[in-house]
């Protein structure tokens, strides 16, 4: 008699568990639907803007130049977290319209110029041949 009676409490409990958990479940669920495309382009995208920020932050210039206007490394990586898409989108493309080593050729082609120039009028004897 007592191991008809376990056998059926046990078995009401483990139904009690699982209707239980069927509720619960049903409660969490992930909300359902299709990912397009552009969604997950546009994620993509936001995060890689958002890395890119980051990066240009931890640069070690970049955070110089930060303390020396008194701002906080730490306090701008949070503020580059709460950013909203569309500030995060402008704050990138003005980081990538920086100018990085550009015009490099050109001055030492310039100062090439220059001493040749001083070296052919006599101020300089940098170019013995000239």
């Amino acid at each position: 008699m007592k191991i008809r009676t376990l056998k059926s409490v046990t078995t009401w409990m483990l139904a009690t568990v699982f209707a239980f958990g069927a509720m619960f479940q049903q409660a969490y669920a992930a909300p359902q639907g299709m990912v397009t495309t552009e969604q997950l382009m546009q994620e993509m995208q936001v995060a890689d803007q958002r890395a890119s920020v980051n990066n240009f932050l931890s640069r070690a210039d970049v955070q110089a130049q930060l303390a020396a206007r008194g701002v906080d490394a730490a306090d701008a990586q949070a503020r580059v977290s709460a950013m909203s898409q569309a500030e995060l989108a402008a704050l990138s493309a003005q980081i990538d319209e920086l100018p990085a080593g550009e015009g490099l050729l050109e001055t030492v082609l310039f100062l090439l110029v220059i001493f040749m120039l001083l070296d052919i009028a006599g101020v300089t004897d940098i170019f013995p041949g000239l």
